[in-house]
């Protein structure tokens, strides 16, 4: 394939059925073990901590696999009979986990991992006939390797597509199968090319109203197109609220002790057993409208040919606080995972994504610059001294494109 052709990466989630699903949980603590011994090793080992991932796992083989003479090694691995690709697979986690370690201790001192939790990676050569109704894995059932073929149920793969190495995840009550998907297409030219082409461009605001955010079409002159608000933040809000009324509710039924921080109290309660499968109906329900949005958002642009999407882009200090004041089921809250969806989702159909400073973009009128002024501090609308009212979300949405625009040399009239 060109050098040059665009691809991007996404996840699929299978569901995974076999026999012998102990199996699969004895090959995933085997595989932890191999993760924490070479997480360790490499922490002992100083010198290899500058090196490149690739040259680290070459060096740590070197210490702990004995070589065609058979001599004895400093680390030897105390397992035998470890098929080299499962091993591999463990190194690359445990290397990466302690890169990690590495480049944060000063921040987090005292950090360093006990143990090992990770879901197993299969490389090519633990894995045979793959395909979107099945898999074979070799896993180990106790005291020795084993192929054991498996069912999967979910999407069926692109024609296509490159599949990547696969992970096996126990969520809850099922066994998925995680699988990377590369696919090559779309549109490579850059935000300048682009800009060059006269290309359309969306630019985005978020709000905490019933719209979770609005988009304004804009052309290379800065005229608009065309307008879009993407409504159902009051909707999700709702069940939110529904969903931790449960929480409450059977939180009091328990006789659980509510004192102190009503934050960390939230955060904790995600983890008790009881209200676990409320949790996870907020988590469920928070990807489910993040997902939505971020499509719509998407068809938006390729129906109006726009090739840029503009988001805001906010001092930290200011967002923590505004995301802080809103709450964490709140539309605006939810404009994080909205970006990030919105983001691989326009790569994939040949649009992309760019952040802009959004200094300035709520404090004048988009229709002649003069600064403007809200009815109150509930209203969605907004007025200038010239007499122009509007929406002041679409207001930020037109002055955020234009403020774009001119940062590219485009003229704006």
């Amino acid at each position: 394939m060109a050098s040059n052709q665009g691809y991007s990466i996404t996840t699929r989630r299978l569901k995974l059925c076999c026999r012998h699903p102990e199996w699969l949980k004895l090959t995933e603590e085997f595989y932890n073990q191999i993760v924490q011994f070479y997480y360790d090793l490499l922490l002992e080992n100083p010198a290899f901590w500058e090196l490149s991932s690739q040259k680290v796992l070459r060096e740590l083989e070197v210490l702990s696999i004995p070589g065609r003479d058979k001599q004895p090694v400093m680390a030897p691995l105390p397992w035998e009979k470890v098929p080299l690709y499962f091993r591999r697979a463990a190194a690359n986690a445990g290397i990466a986990a302690a890169k990690s370690y590495l480049a944060r201790r000063e921040e987090f001192p005292g950090r360093r991992a006990q143990a090992f939790h990770s879901s197993t990676v299969y490389y090519k050569g633990m894995y045979r006939g793959f395909t979107s109704t099945e898999i074979t894995l070799k896993v180990w059932d106790g005291s020795c390797w084993q192929w054991m073929r498996c069912r999967l149920y979910g999407k069926e793969f692109p024609d296509d597509a490159q599949l990547m190495s696969p992970s096996v995840v126990f969520e809850h009550k099922f066994i998925m199968l995680h699988v990377p998907i590369k696919e090559f297409g779309g549109d490579t030219a850059t935000v300048k090319q682009r800009m060059e082409q006269n290309r359309n461009l969306c630019s985005v605001q978020f709000t905490n109203s019933n719209a979770f955010a609005v988009g304004s079409i804009l052309n290379a002159q800065g005229d608009e197109q065309a307008v879009k608000f993407w409504n159902g933040g009051k909707e999700y809000s709702h069940h939110c609220c529904e969903i931790l009324e449960k929480i409450g509710k059977s939180e009091r039924s328990l006789g659980k002790e509510q004192s102190g921080n009503s934050e960390e109290l939230e955060y904790l309660s995600q983890f008790d057993k009881p209200n676990q499968k409320y949790w996870m109906h907020l988590k469920h329900l928070a990807d489910f409208y993040a997902h939505q949005v971020s499509a719509q958002i998407v068809r938006f642009c390729q129906e109006q040919k726009a090739g840029i999407i503009v988001f805001p882009k906010y001092n930290d200090n200011y967002k923590k606080y505004v995301m802080k004041s809103t709450g964490n089921w709140s539309p605006l809250h939810l404009s994080t995972r909205i970006r990030q969806y919105t983001t691989y989702k326009a790569w994939k159909a040949g649009i992309i994504t760019i952040e802009v400073h959004a200094v300035g973009i709520s404090s004048v009128c988009a229709v002649c610059g003069k600064p403007v002024s809200f009815t109150d501090k509930k209203t969605n609308e907004f007025f200038c001294e010239d007499g122009h009212r509007g929406n002041r979300y679409l207001n930020s949405a037109r002055n955020l494109g234009r403020k774009c625009l001119i940062q590219f040399g485009k003229h704006v009239g």
